[in-house]
């Protein structure tokens, strides 16, 4: 009867779905562990378990419809954390105080996965049925440290210095964790009202979160190590905006200098730049409409507003289908550009997420980010 779904780059997605009671598998979904597998035009969108259902019924439709909801299976990341000894499935006799792994980025992402649920984790964390994707040893030789951290988080600040996408798919009766490479779609995919590619939109410029970084290794007061980071991007912000907007990292579990900068630059490529939020609609003819094939997430993209070309990479996607037909939509960045709530969710993230690292290595001594748009056409 109703179908919507909304995916999130490198994050967890959410799915809904209304079934007429008499439907042959509304009974079987309302089963314990029973979930979805959505394909799109060449491959699988998303999968994922349900996670509540609702009986309703009304003198119009006596038998009534069920309405389900479910995530997506990269909720596993979310559900798990990075232990300092992942062999070790007894979390009070940990022997060591990080897992510190150095290698190609995309290797150390599906190092910490196979060591903490995948196929290389202790049988009483591992989950059944996840296997390792391809692993093509892209991005940069870096070095990590997990103690205790959100998988998730810690597979996010990876990624986001090496251009790679992940998630966890159902593929047969496998959950797969893959990773891929963002893709530059800015020469095809290019949007702008003057063009005709577009019916509307609306930019709004704000500055960067961050232009310098301070971050903090180990040692107390002034025998502390310190490092600065910035880049070209960061500083061309400074001085398009004429400000220096310094922010401070917490990293006392490490004295690496390379890892310090590291920490730094992860900053500086999610808050390092000029921020650009952006919502269009494009005509429903577009070329470019064809998703699955011509563009999906993670692609970069290009939008033209009065006359600047920006880029920003497709964040999220919106799907519904129901009795006004097939609808897709897709957001570019961070939508707290436009929505205040968005914005301050996001900051009590960040808070909670450093609070939570502070906690963790103590016994060892918000601002708008880049480019959202929504687009809304026919698939």
């Amino acid at each position: 009867m109703s179908l919507t779904v909304e995916d999130a780059f490198n994050n967890v997605g959410t799915w809904a779905m209304t079934l007429p009671s008499e439907h042959p598998l509304a009974q079987a979904l309302r089963l314990p562990g029973a979930g979805v597998i959505i394909t799109g035009p060449t491959d699988v969108l998303m999968s994922g378990p349900v996670s509540s259902s609702e009986y309703a019924a009304t003198a119009d439709d006596r038998r009534g419809s069920i309405s389900f909801s479910g995530i997506s299976d990269s909720s596993i990341l979310s559900d798990m954390l990075a232990w300092p000894e992942p062999g070790n499935p007894d979390a009070t006799t940990q022997s060591t105080g990080h897992d510190t792994r150095t290698g190609p980025a995309e290797t150390l992402m599906h190092q910490y996965v196979a060591a903490n649920c995948g196929p290389l984790a202790p049988p009483a964390r591992r989950r059944a049925g996840l296997t390792m994707g391809a692993d093509y040893a892209r991005g940069p030789v870096i070095t990590k440290s997990a103690r205790f951290p959100q998988l998730g988080e810690l597979l996010t600040e990876i990624a986001v210095t090496a251009d790679l996408g992940f998630r966890i798919v159902q593929r047969g009766r496998e959950l797969v964790f893959e990773t891929y490479a963002v893709q530059d779609r800015t020469r095809e995919v290019r949007l702008d009202v003057l063009a005709g590619t577009l019916s509307g939109q609306r930019v709004a410029v704000s500055p960067p979160g961050a232009t310098r970084v301070i971050v903090a290794g180990q040692g107390e007061l002034e025998d502390r190590t310190f490092v600065s980071v910035d880049n070209e991007t960061s500083q061309a912000a400074e001085a398009d905006w004429n400000r220096r907007i310094e922010r401070f990292v917490d990293q006392r579990q490490t004295n690496d200098l390379a890892e310090l900068r590291q920490a730094g630059d992860e900053v500086l490529a999610e808050k390092g730049d000029t921020a650009v939020a952006v919502q269009a609609v494009p005509v429903e003819d577009s070329p470019f409409m064809d998703f699955g094939r011509d563009w999906g997430l993670g692609d970069r993209v290009t939008v033209i507003a009065g006359g600047q070309e920006l880029v920003s990479t497709v964040t999220g996607l919106v799907i519904k289908a129901d009795e006004d037909g097939f609808r897709l939509g897709a957001q570019l960045g961070d939508p707290s550009g436009f929505d205040p709530n968005a914005s301050v969710a996001d900051r009590v993230t960040s808070t909670e997420s450093r609070v939570s690292a502070l906690e963790r290595t103590a016994e060892s001594g918000g601002d708008p980010d880049l480019h959202i748009m929504t687009i809304m056409g026919v698939w």
